[in-house]
């Protein structure tokens, strides 16, 4: 009997293992295997073991800028993209957050329940949305504009470089903002609201109450769900493929995009085996900023 129990659960968790094997270890082992071989889905029985020249591929091929190779280019849309799509969750977040958590504000179970929608819209089809909403010719957004004579004539979000890639970030970071939100709302309903109490009658301000207890608090709570942003906003892919596919003039062609396009288009130049080694270059980079964070967490919680 204590034989059996034992073994009760390895019998339960391997089902999990088994699917983290198939699909989680085995497509990283191929996409590790691939980065060091040419090879592309013009000629799939074609391969060619390269060794390092993929990875020496990434910092030495330029084609579209003199200045960057294609990699470094694209890694440093991503990087900017990332930096100010997460930025914008942290901040907006926070703010909703403390809002919807006020005492004083009315309707609040029915605002925390509507938060949740843009989360609950599948990604590609919010994106389908905000593509005919900003439409410069039939949008939503620009017959307002007219109407209320803010603009003289429609105002093209995604078709120039500087609107399109701002356009995509903060299309993106509407999507992501809903969890964000919640989880904010879930750290400050857990802070004792005994502290701001005290606060109150040491006769602290509202500022002060937030940058001495409720940021202090919450720290734990944002480098998590910011960790976990970072890492679903580094890989983002269908937002930008729905509304511009990396342009105009490759103004909004993040690392994905990038890989994507190594991958399945630019097969003249690229290739199964670049665009892994491009893959690669991304894990390893998200990796190094996630044990970053981390350890950041694991610091923040011991003080």
């Amino acid at each position: 009997m204590i034989t059996s129990r034992r073994r009760t659960p390895y019998i339960l968790i391997l089902p999990l293992l088994l699917a983290f094997s198939i699909f989680m270890l085995y497509p990283l082992y191929k996409v590790v295997e691939s980065s060091f071989y040419k090879a592309s889905f013009l000629n799939p029985t074609f391969r060619v073991y390269v060794g390092l020249e993929n990875f020496r591929w990434l910092f030495n091929f330029k084609v579209f800028d003199p200045r960057w190779s294609y990699f470094v280019a694209a890694l440093s849309r991503s990087l900017l993209w990332v930096g100010g799509s997460v930025g914008i969750k942290v901040v907006l977040g926070i703010a909703v957050a403390i809002l919807l958590n006020s005492q004083f504000l009315a309707g609040r179970r029915i605002y925390r329940t509507l938060v949740i929608i843009p989360w609950a819209i599948p990604w590609a089809m919010s994106s389908m949305m905000w593509a005919w909403t900003l439409n410069s010719q039939f949008g939503l957004v620009n017959s307002i504009l007219l109407k209320l004579h803010i603009v003289d004539k429609p105002v093209t979000f995604l078709t120039t470089a500087k609107s399109a890639f701002l356009t995509t970030m903060v299309v993106d970071a509407w999507v992501g903002l809903p969890f964000m939100i919640i989880m904010f709302l879930s750290g400050l309903q857990s802070i004792p609201d005994d502290l701001y109490e005290a606060a109150t009658v040491d006769g602290a301000s509202d500022w002060t109450k937030f940058v001495r207890i409720t940021l202090p608090l919450l720290k734990p709570v944002i480098l998590t769900t910011s960790l976990l942003s970072l890492v679903w906003t580094f890989n983002s892919f269908d937002i930008i493929w729905v509304l511009t596919r990396g342009g105009p003039i490759r103004a909004t062609e993040t690392l994905p995009v990038a890989i994507y396009n190594v991958a399945f288009l630019l097969t003249r130049f690229g290739g199964i085996g670049k665009a892994s080694a491009m893959t690669m270059a991304q894990v390893t980079l998200v990796t190094v900023i996630s044990v970053f964070y981390i350890r950041t967490l694991r610091r923040g919680v011991e003080i």
